[in-house]
């Protein structure tokens, strides 16, 4: 076996604090997919599943560190998990609010504080849907993004509890994996419930109600490798076949357009075929080839400069904008020929602004995070 090959097997798929390489280079193909579509190719670039692939790596990585910090421990301290969090996103998210709000009343748009506080108090999903992004201008809102931070944040305002009550006596983690599996089941029929009284696909696709069971799949894997049956499954994940056919469920996702799939069984099927891919990257050498392709250190980087990306790419593509106008983005609207300069200014601007968000405003904080349990990997 190569030395990168074992690195991506030597952190274990029990529940511990071992870095998990590829989970970085998945972080990275997940924001590169989100970037590229948000500049202009979302009819092309499933955007919407690297939003996908970022919920379900965050309730795969969350859990497996509850899940090890009640093996080491006996109890899980509810109080110092929100203040990592705390730590780990708000520093930066406050900054980037700034500056989206700079950037976009620069750009002509209106600016208002309902739209501020649903960034900061994390409920932008809920804002975009009722009250709507965009108000003033034609082009790209830096705040529309939010959304699915706001997802994960909601739903991490009641997960750290349910691991304390489910994890509490005895069989405690095939008890906890039976009820995230009836948990995904019962958010596919709501979705189903919402579609046929006439929610809209943006509702559908923004709504936490709707939208939480791309968080719970990677969480219900990080229990069914905690239970002792995990060596069976991923001598599954660990199958050509399987995966093949995990891969099919993706494209048939891409592909199938009815309105009546892709807001209902989508999200469902791209969560159970993630679960088995997921599993053969990070924890078998079946896929070596891909596994160290993802461990590179330039995949590593970005996937650690994911969260800045994700936060700053929009004010950078506003910027980008401005620069070379007019107010919509992508080849059709601002043509071909003025389309290259504006995208590479806006990738540049994107890097930009991660790179320095990342070491002078999230790395300061990582020895606070440290000080209060969290096991992080200065990369």
């Amino acid at each position: 076996m190569s030395a990168s090959t074992s690195m991506s097997t030597a952190a274990s798929a029990r529940p511990s604090f071992d870095y998990i390489p590829g989970l970085d280079g998945l972080r990275a193909c997940a924001v590169l997919l989100v970037m590229v579509a948000h500049l202009g190719f979302s009819t092309a670039i499933p955007g919407g599943f690297g939003v996908t692939v970022f919920f379900f790596i965050s309730g795969l990585l969350i859990t497996r560190l509850l899940l090890a910090e009640h093996a080491q421990n006996g109890r899980i301290a509810v109080g110092r998990f929100y203040v990592r969090r705390l730590f780990r996103l708000y520093p930066a998210l406050v900054i980037a609010v700034a500056l989206a709000a700079l950037a976009f009343s620069a750009a002509g748009g209106i600016m208002g504080w309902g739209k501020v506080f649903s960034a900061l108090f994390y409920y932008a999903n809920y804002y975009g849907i009722y009250v709507h992004f965009g108000q003033g201008r034609d082009g790209f809102d830096p705040f529309s993004i939010l959304w699915s931070l706001a997802v994960e944040e909601q739903y991490y305002l009641v997960f750290p509890f349910i691991c304390v009550a489910l994890l509490a006596g005895t069989a405690n983690l095939r008890r906890f994996s039976w009820a995230l599996a009836a948990s995904v089941v019962l958010v596919l029929v709501w979705r189903v419930i919402v579609h046929r009284n006439g929610g809209s696909s943006d509702y559908i696709y923004m709504a936490t109600d709707t939208r939480i069971d791309s968080i719970l799949y990677g969480a219900w894997l990080a229990l069914i490798l905690a239970n002792d049956t995990h060596k069976h499954w991923r001598r599954f994940s660990a199958s050509h076949v399987v995966q093949a056919v995990c891969l099919l469920l993706l494209l048939a996702c891409f592909v199938i357009r009815h309105p009546g799939f892709r807001d209902t069984l989508r999200y469902s099927l791209q969560g159970l075929a993630l679960m088995p891919l997921m599993t053969a990257i990070c924890f078998t050498s079946s896929v070596a080839p891909l596994t160290r392709l993802l461990e590179t250190r330039p995949m590593r980087r970005v996937g650690g400069w994911s969260y800045s990306l994700y936060l700053y790419h929009p004010i950078a593509i506003v910027l980008a904008e401005i620069w070379w106008g007019p107010g919509s983005i992508g080849p059709q609207q601002i043509g071909w020929q003025a389309f290259p300069p504006f995208a590479l200014t806006a990738v540049l601007l994107s890097f930009v602004f991660a790179v320095a968000s990342y070491h002078f405003v999230e790395k300061p904080f990582l020895r606070w995070r440290r000080r209060f349990g969290a096991h992080v990997v200065d990369n």
